[in-house]
């Protein structure tokens, strides 16, 4: 383990011909990195207040270029995509699978394709033989700020819960069937966007280029991104529970359930503006909004009959709607602790 003076030292700032300032490197630092003298430093003003220092002019995102990922027959094909999938998060360009000496097992192979295709925007499959699989990410990172891939992952989220009510309204398997298929975009848009923003905490060039203000920004959008792919999942629930519903439900009853998701909508798109506007007063509003749609939820939760054939389904889908509007409460909360400094006095 390092000591801390090892990795850490103070050093006096020094003037050098009136105009520039220098200050000197350990020796055996510079030994350790390998850096040679005459050798371009890259140095990077951060929003933190602190400096970083890159040798050969190469940022410490860039060093990472290619991930090789063995595999062998006891790996399951779940495990190759997990290793993948961190690795793509990482910020790694190439991805290589390769067995040692014998052929790549079929699931591994059909794994891999078929998550390159499904989950990982800007990928691809560059070379594939019997031992090895090469995966390049294509994508120049980040092209999008974080606001606008925020308000489309949103876009998309908030249009699978509207379309899975309407499913069960308009008793449509089929549109039923499109609202499950729309959640593999919003995954795949969020493994992109969680993807720049691991490569954010390490580049302040990126964080810049997104739009975010701290790398300590990324922790609270990491958070926010989940959340918009967990509310996702659930409306895919409730689009896959229409299967279950036997003829059509009651008229008042589907209306409170509709009147439901309209809430639990509602309080999403205002926590996703609350984070947006950096407000903390909007934030807090949701809060209790939330509060208020488990209540309803309760509420219409208590006066489903056993009896009714479709009891069990519409107690699945109050539950997905509530757990969509507490998912909301957890983005505003984002908005609360990042801009608590807006409504205190420090003394």
């Amino acid at each position: 383990m390092e000591t801390i003076e090892s990795t850490k030292q103070t050093r006096r700032i020094q003037l050098s011909g009136g105009s520039t300032y220098i200050i000197s490197l350990p020796k055996n630092w510079i030994e350790e990195l390998k850096i040679k003298v005459g050798q371009n430093i890259t140095i990077v003003k951060n929003s933190n207040q602190s400096l970083t220092l890159f040798s050969n002019e190469k940022t410490s995102t860039e060093k990472k270029t290619v991930a090789v990922i063995p595999s062998s027959q006891k790996d399951t094909g779940d495990s190759i995509k997990r290793k993948i999938i961190a690795a793509y998060l990482r910020g790694y360009n190439t991805i290589e699978i390769k067995s040692k000496g014998i052929r790549l097992p079929a699931e591994h192979t059909r794994n891999v394709r078929e998550l390159v295709r499904t989950s990982m925007i800007g990928t691809e499959i560059v070379e594939s033989s019997s031992e090895k699989i090469s995966i390049q990410v294509l994508t120049r990172l980040p092209e999008l700020s974080f606001e606008t891939a925020l308000k489309r992952m949103y876009l998309m989220a908030s249009n699978m819960v509207r379309e899975s009510i309407e499913s069960i309204d308009e008793e449509d398997d089929i549109h039923a069937d499109e609202v499950v298929n729309m959640d593999d975009e919003v995954d795949r848009f969020g493994l992109y966007m969680r993807r720049n923003l691991v490569l954010a905490v390490e580049n302040e060039n990126i964080l810049q280029d997104m739009g975010l203000r701290k790398p300590s920004d990324c922790l609270g959008y990491r958070a926010i991104v989940t959340r918009i792919e967990r509310i996702a999942d659930h409306a895919s629930h409730v689009a896959k529970r229409k299967k279950f519903i036997e003829g059509k439900l009651d008229t008042k009853l589907f209306n409170k359930i509709k009147k439901l998701s309209e809430e639990s909508l509602t309080v999403f798109e205002e926590a996703i503006t609350a984070v947006q506007n950096q407000d903390f007063i909007k934030g807090e509003k949701v809060a209790q909004k939330v509060a208020d749609i488990i209540e309803d939820e309760r509420q219409i939760m208590s006066k489903v009959s056993d009896s009714d054939k479709n009891s069990i389904s519409i107690r699945f889908i109050l539950q997905d709607l509530r757990r969509i509007a507490e998912y909301s409460g957890d983005i505003a909360e984002v908005a609360i602790d990042e801009n608590i400094q807006s409504i205190i006095k420090e003394e």
